[in-house]
């Protein structure tokens, strides 16, 4: 008579499978074996080593015990003689699972925590060769649903995974650019401040100078007329230069540079007005720059070279701050 092994290997599954389906059910049944093989499609074919030799060890001992069991031997204490069954079936009141002897009943018992088993009349016939193609339709139906619901969620998963790395790529780009823009804004800010400040002294100087001619004039039509020199003419030449000594254009002493690196977060630093790009440059590479690279200004765009090296960051234009670009080449 066919095992339940045997019968599944027959629906189309392989030896080694099964195997490993009735070892994980702990010999349960059929109907728990083959839903093990559908909820575990990735389950390799192959045997594992100590299965095959527990299979030769049973294979063997079942031998063995065919042989015996051919000998005739007394009657043994509690033995049944043909006609006189009076159950052919255990059945699980649970969950109303029929189990051909004790021994699958322990063993669903175990698996379960089921208590309550009653004996049965009903004879459980092993499967006909179409119940056996029915239930092999069957389990390639589920299986194929299972596989193509789990692609599914895969795919799912992969888009999600996709838009969320494409969302973080654009808002790290916008950030990016917003600092840019910032830092532009700054330096150019920054630039026209300097150019209106150097307008307004200009403009004083100018002033002063006129304030000047005026004085000499008055000097010299006073002398020619024999008039005497208005005393007013000192204090109104005075208050113009007394007036544009604040207008001096400012000596900074430290230049603020804010330098971005790809790939790292903007590096800031005070220098001395009077340091050289070589200092920067040393700077730079005491943070992890050690490969080659160039220094550029944001706005205007102006790319230092190694003639620029020794010049201090106030002839470069860099005081008292300015936003740097490091570019490896």
């Amino acid at each position: 008579m066919a095992t339940d092994i045997d019968t599944l290997v027959s629906m189309g599954f392989s030896r080694g499978k099964v195997q490993k389906a009735w070892k994980a059910t702990k010999g349960a049944g059929l109907q728990p074996a083959m839903d093990w093989i559908l909820e575990h499609p990735e389950v390799s074919d192959e045997p594992d080593v100590e299965e095959s030799s527990t299979g030769q060890s049973l294979n063997t001992t079942t031998s063995t015990t065919d042989a015996s069991t051919d000998t005739p031997t007394e009657n043994e204490e509690g033995e049944i003689f043909n006609g006189e069954q009076t159950a052919h079936s255990l059945i699980c009141n649970d969950c109303q699972k029929l189990f051909r002897d004790s021994t699958a009943a322990e063993r669903h018992a175990i698996r379960t925590q089921h208590q309550n088993f009653s004996e049965s009349t009903e004879v459980i016939a092993p499967l006909s060769e179409e119940e056996k193609k029915q239930k092999l339709a069957e389990l390639k139906a589920r299986l194929a649903e299972k596989r193509a619901l789990k692609a599914q969620e895969e795919e799912a998963e992969r888009k999600q995974a996709e838009k969320i790395r494409r969302k973080a790529g654009q808002d790290l780009s916008e950030v990016k650019q917003q600092l840019e823009a910032k830092e532009i804004k700054k330096a150019f800010d920054l630039k026209r401040k300097e150019k209106e400040d150097d307008k307004k002294a200009l403009a004083k100087i100018k002033a002063q100078i006129e304030a000047d001619k005026r004085d000499r004039a008055a000097k010299k039509e006073a002398a020619k007329n024999g008039t005497p020199i208005p005393a007013v003419a000192a204090p109104e030449v005075a208050t113009p230069v007394a007036a544009s000594a604040p207008a001096a254009k400012k000596e900074y002493t430290e230049a603020r540079l804010q330098i971005r690196v790809p790939g790292i977060s903007p590096l800031t630093s005070n220098f001395p007005a009077d340091a050289t790009l070589s200092s920067v440059q040393t700077y730079l590479q005491s943070n992890g720059c050690v490969n080659n690279f160039t220094l550029s200004t944001t706005f205007p765009r102006k790319t230092f070279g190694t003639d620029d090296l020794n010049k201090s960051l106030k002839e470069l234009g860099l005081v008292p701050s300015s936003a740097l670009v490091l570019t490896y080449i």
